[in-house]
């Protein structure tokens, strides 16, 4: 994988978004975490312990293969470390890795809730009511034109790598197609960007939208950017400045007020709500505006219960039914989410005592 934040970044951010812990409050990785963060300790790990390691089935699954190459490591660390079996700040730098900041751990947990960060999905996959192409687990999307600036930022963050791989990888027109859509662009004309993009990328874009397909060849070109060197932390920066340092802050006050103390869980929960939805509609929100709350959970519990009265999702139950279980979990803590059970304690979300 190529997962190298930079460090002044990773420092920076980490200094803006620092919550306050407890002395006794303690966050690493166990057995059940899963994602881009899990695949990059686990390679790091085996490389450590070479012959010695024991193979996991799954990279990106911390299973235990990885409980049992983490207490090997363990061993051989004479400073403090995690929970035996746990993977912590001590084994993460052991391994000449940088601890994952409140961001990226937020980020690895609804990168696994989203499928992948390199999806290309038509309206089928992402039950949207018209044609749409999204990737990244904030979804940039043609329909706004924010797909066609992310990719132009990426290429030339890359030095072009992304064009040199669509010319590699396309046919010369649809290279040069690709190309076209993403230079060419014009913000004034996003209906038109948008419908040219979905005719690029879907096989059958004019056929009912349970039927349409994305052309493999471009789904496969997309999960390709990942081989690119950096592209991933090219990624991560854009979704930062989307989904945390910019819209975080200000569901975090409005959904909670404007109280100094904050923590990771709530940070959590509103960097999903950016994901999914924009809340549960103005009506509701005047509602929860009036409401008192104790605790921070409660406050959760209220939103929640907002969702299902919204009528904002009236006309997609699907999508309503996903919120609700997705908001669940995090208030929970654990819980189940599009089939699989999630411990948000394993994946360093919530503090392991």
């Amino acid at each position: 994988m190529h997962l190298r934040p930079l460090l002044t970044l990773t420092l920076l951010f980490a200094a803006l978004f620092a919550a306050p812990l407890r002395a006794e409050d303690t966050y690493s990785f166990g057995e059940g975490a899963r994602g881009f963060l899990i695949r990059d300790y686990n390679e790091k790990l085996i490389a450590a312990l070479k012959d010695a390691a024991a193979k996991p089935k799954h990279l990106d699954r911390f299973e235990k293969e990885t409980v049992e190459n983490t207490k090997k490591l363990q061993v051989t660390l004479n400073g403090k470390c995690s929970a035996p079996g746990r993977a912590g700040v001590a084994e993460f730098v052991a391994l000449g890795g940088v601890w994952p900041d409140e961001f990226l751990r937020c980020a690895n947990l609804v990168d696994c809730w989203e499928g992948t960060f390199f999806k290309l999905e038509g309206s089928a996959q992402s039950a949207d009511n018209f044609p749409n192409v999204t990737f990244g687990i904030v979804g940039f999307t043609s329909h706004d034109g924010s797909l066609q600036q992310f990719l132009k930022r990426a290429n030339a963050a890359s030095q072009g790598a992304l064009f040199k791989l669509a010319r590699e990888r396309l046919a010369p027109a649809d290279a040069a197609d690709f190309e076209e859509l993403v230079n060419e662009y014009k913000l004034e004309d996003l209906p038109k960007n948008h419908a040219a993009f979905v005719k690029f990328a879907i096989r059958n874009p004019d056929d009912p939208a349970d039927e349409q397909e994305a052309k493999p060849e471009i789904a496969s070109m997309f999960k390709a950017f990942d081989s690119i060197p950096q592209f991933r932390d090219i990624q991560l920066a854009a979704t930062r400045k989307k989904c945390w340092a910019d819209e975080v802050p200000d569901y975090r006050k409005h959904i909670f007020g404007a109280a100094e103390s904050r923590s990771l869980h709530t940070d959590l929960f509103c960097f999903d709500m950016t994901v999914l939805t924009d809340g549960p509609g103005k009506e509701q929100w005047r509602k929860l505006a009036k409401m008192t709350f104790k605790t921070d959970v409660e406050r959760m519990q209220q939103v929640s219960a907002a969702m299902k009265e919204s009528t904002e999702y009236d006309d997609d139950e699907d999508k309503r039914a996903d919120i609700l279980e997705r908001e669940r979990c995090i208030i929970d803590g654990k819980g189940q989410v599009h089939l699989d059970e999630y411990d948000l304690h394993a994946f360093a979300l919530l503090p392991v005592n």
